[in-house]
């Protein structure tokens, strides 16, 4: 990307756990707080046995939870009360985040060219209770029925056809107009409809890449010309215990806590959360007079390849998407400040990143000098939506002038952060800057 085509984060907007809106998030970061909690009991159900091994059982209940900051008020976002209460929950709470981050960026009220502008949303094609409802209308259902044929074979069927009518009434309703709020590629056409967007509106899903994939998206629109704002986030309303069982299987998850680069560290834990970015190129930002958070210089992407297993991270390809980044950007690594890592938490994902980003900026020089945050440490792992967790954080803090700190208290010495130029910054600095270059 030329100087010419830098993308500016004009407006911002999220929902975290502990954090209603992105100013609340902030301050939470900035005061160590750790949003990571026990699920509550009507979540966890029968599926928790301390220890277990067995295939349909969860060991932990720690999460990143939303609870009610997952509440949206329907006729605030021009829905339908009946049809939000079976919909998909992803849609009406990236639509209201959505709403909050235009009028972030000054635009609720003040006019934008509509034909030119779009929407990319990261969400995932995990189950939730929207998801859950249709089913259950149908094939768990059926299948009910089918099993109280079995052991009642004394009921008529019309007493089975009074069953499952009498069941089905304790679902969320169902009907002809809640097909968009239930289809999950909508959710991008349900924001672009309520903003009146006419530009592209789509969905992507790249596993814990997808909101900066989204973002990618967004940039190209808007570096090829072919739009003028663009909006792109992530979304992860609602991470249902089925989902927890199977990162269980691969004992990915923590017991207790989740704090990257620790010693002791034993996994990652799951979150929700949702999180909007408003970009426009920096020139048109500069010219309309909107406010400018950060710059967006550089992006670069990848894929592990075939490496030793479909879910072990692979060192060459996390070092061929940073440099694909610096070489976009033109910006020599060295120049670098802060960096906010991936950081789940687990063996062998903070060992290949370390190694990876010693790769780009290579040994220690005279100390450290480059500041390593990680917001998992106090949200958890918010899957498609983490990554807009990561950028609006980073954008905060380029914005406010502040080195964010992470949850991390001994640093895993197996790491040897000592020989690189990164050190765990695990309290708020003021970002002191004085170099030639900007804060980046």
């Amino acid at each position: 990307m030329s100087a010419a085509l830098d993308i500016a984060i004009i407006g911002l907007a999220g929902v975290y756990p502990e954090a209603a809106d992105a100013r609340t998030f902030w301050r939470n970061i900035c005061s160590k707080r750790d949003s990571i909690s026990d699920a509550d009991p009507e979540w966890v159900g029968p599926y928790f046995e301390a220890g277990t091994q067995a295939d349909d059982r969860i060991y932990t209940t720690k999460g990143g939870f939303l609870r009610e900051l997952a509440q949206v008020d329907p006729l605030e976002v021009g829905v339908m009360p009946s049809v939000a209460a079976g919909s998909d929950p992803d849609h009406l709470l990236a639509l209201k985040v959505a709403r909050e981050a235009l009028a972030d960026a000054g635009y609720a009220q003040r006019k934008f060219d509509s034909q030119r502008a779009g929407v990319v949303i990261a969400r995932g094609t995990y189950g939730n209770r929207g998801i859950a409802s249709m089913l259950s209308r149908g094939f768990f259902m059926d299948q009910m029925m089918d099993v109280v044929r079995q052991l009642r074979p004394d009921f008529s069927e019309t007493q089975i056809r009074e069953l499952q009518t009498d069941l089905k009434q304790q679902l969320p309703p169902y009907g002809g107009d809640m097909v968009g709020v239930l289809t999950p590629n909508v959710i991008a056409s349900l924001i672009a409809n309520r903003l009146d967007f006419m530009g592209p509106a789509y969905i992507v899903d790249a596993a814990c890449a997808s909101s900066l994939i989204a973002i990618d998206s967004a940039v190209q629109e808007l570096v090829t010309g072919r739009g003028d704002l663009m909006l792109a986030g992530g979304t992860q309303a609602q991470t249902p215990p089925q989902l927890f069982i199977q990162f269980c299987q691969i004992n990915a998850l923590s017991r207790d806590r989740l704090r990257p680069f620790q010693k002791g560290a034993e996994g990652t834990l799951l979150g929700e959360g949702c999180g909007m970015l408003v970009l426009k190129r920096l020139a048109d930002a500069e010219r309309d007079g909107d406010r400018v958070y950060a710059v967006i210089k550089g992006i670069g992407t990848s894929s592990d390849g075939r490496a030793k297993g479909l879910l072990a991270p692979r060192l060459e390809g996390e070092v061929l998407a940073m440099r694909r980044a610096y070489d976009s950007s033109g910006i020599d690594p060295c120049t670098v400040d802060l960096i906010e890592a991936h950081g789940t938490g687990t063996s062998v994902g903070d060992k290949t990143e370390i190694e990876s980003l010693q790769a780009i900026f290579g040994a220690r020089g005279i100390g450290p000098q480059i500041a390593l945050s990680a917001v998992k440490s106090m949200i958890g792992h918010c899957l498609p939506g983490t990554g807009a967790a990561s950028m609006i954080k980073t954008a905060m803090a380029l914005h406010h002038k502040l080195l964010p700190p992470m949850l991390c208290e001994e640093p895993d010495p197996a790491l040897g952060i000592e020989r690189t130029p990164f050190y765990i910054n695990n309290q708020a600095r003021p970002w002191v800057h004085g170099g030639s270059t900007p804060r980046r």
